[in-house]
Formats: C-alpha cells, structure tokens, sequence
C-alpha cells in the first residue's frame, strides 16, 4: 500500500493503465458512467504526488511542500465533490438525480470551508507513521460534523446505487475508512485513499453490468399499447429462478 516511493510509483501506473481502461469502456458503452469511470484516473494521480512527498523525505527540494498541499487538496476538495456529482449523471431516476445534485452543493460548500482552511494553514507537515504518511495541516481541526459530512458525501451516493458492482465499491471505501481509522489513526487518510484505490477495479465491472443492463431493456419486447417494456418469460418458469 502506501509504504513507500516504488509502492506508490507502481500502485500510479496499474491506476493509470485501469483508468484508461474503465474510460474507455464507459466511453464505449455508457457516457453516463464517465464520471465513476475516472476515480482510477484520480486515484492514480494521487498516488503519483505521494511518490513526490517520499522522494522529499529524503531529498528535499525547492518547493517540495506544492505536492504536499496538492496531495491533501486531492483528498479534501475532490472526492466530497466528485462522488456525488457522478452520481447524479450516472443516475436515471428524477428523484434521486435531484438528491445527489443537492449533495453534490453540499461537497461544494464543504470543498470551500477546508479549502479556505488550507489557505490559512501554517504547512503541511508529513512524518512516517507505521510505514505510512501523515498529513497534518497547519490549522485547527474542523468540526465533527464536517467529517461526518465527508464520509457521507463520499459513501452515500454509491451504497445507495442501484448497480450491484458501486454498491460493493461504496461498502469497500467505507470498510477502509473504519479500517485506516482503527490501523493508523495519525495516517488515516493516506491509508484510506490508497485502500479505496485498491478497489476502484470494481468500477469497471459496474460499467459493464449498466452496458448489459441496457442491452437485455433493448432486447425485451414492448407493449404496443402502453410502450413499456415486459418480460416475456412466463412468472411460472422465472420463479424458479428468484430464491
């Protein structure tokens, strides 16, 4: 995981090939899941400007402290952001679209509150803790209630997907969570991104059952009358199939 330059070196390529990968597909098959589709990409990213943070453990350089400022932006700013506005397109029923919208201002509105405590901070100092990095920012910690905010904005609209492969992804991201908290607490989001990284590969498999979803809704034959699509199986032998 996290435990050193080459782990994050290595971990940013295999994100970067599966990233181009999962956008491709979504490309290929459903746009609406563009937005799931780059998290690798992100993820990757992220894992890159760790690789710098190491590096400058051991060789410092001029202007060093950028990376780790954008490493602790990429955690704070994006994800409560981009989880639910992802949501929201890849959503097909009104109601719920107009729930992740609503989400999405909200990890706006949060993005700016730690955005604008990042600007004030005084640094950010990294060390070391159990093989990975700690990220302390220079200013008061935020309220309660904005970590609670964040890890609903980033867990809620995927748990609460109705494709079977986001739902897994969404309870892997928040198992991480509870894990990085009890493994490592002072490093606790470093561990986490990197673990929810791990199981961004479940995106792409999301993809495709949304791509066979739509396909099998092509094939089913439709009511002349009404428009709506049924199943011509007879329920007497479908039955037997839902235990």
């Amino acid at each position: 995981m996290c435990l050193s330059l080459g782990a994050s070196v290595n971990a940013g390529c295999a994100l970067a090939v599966i990233g181009a990968a999962t956008v491709h597909r979504a490309l290929r098959h459903d746009r609406r899941m563009l937005g799931f589709a780059v998290f690798p990409l992100v993820f990757s990213l992220h894992q890159f400007v760790e690789a710098v943070v190491w590096w400058s453990l051991e060789h410092p350089f001029e202007g060093d402290e950028i990376f780790r400022y954008l490493y602790t932006m990429i955690a704070f700013l994006v994800w409560p952001v981009l989880t639910p506005l992802a949501a929201s397109i890849a959503e097909t029923h009104a109601r719920r679209k107009r729930v992740w919208k609503w989400m999405c201002g909200c990890g706006g509105l949060l993005a700016l509150y730690l955005g604008f405590l990042l600007a004030g901070a005084d640094g950010v100092a990294v060390t070391v803790v159990g093989h990975s990095l700690a990220y302390d920012p220079g200013f008061d910690r935020p309220p309660l209630i904005a970590d609670l905010a964040y890890l609903a904005l980033t867990v809620v609209p995927l748990v609460s997907s109705d494709n079977r492969a986001l739902r897994l992804f969404g309870a892997m991201v928040f198992l991480t969570f509870v894990y990085s908290l009890l493994h490592n607490r002072a490093a606790w989001y470093s561990l986490w991104c990197m673990s929810a990284a791990m199981f961004s590969l479940i995106i792409s498999f999301g993809i495709r059952e949304r791509a066979r979803a739509r396909a099998r809704r092509r094939d089913e034959p439709v009511d002349a009358l009404s428009g709506d699509h049924f199943n011509s199986t007879p329920k007497a032998a479908s039955s037997s199939f839902n235990l």
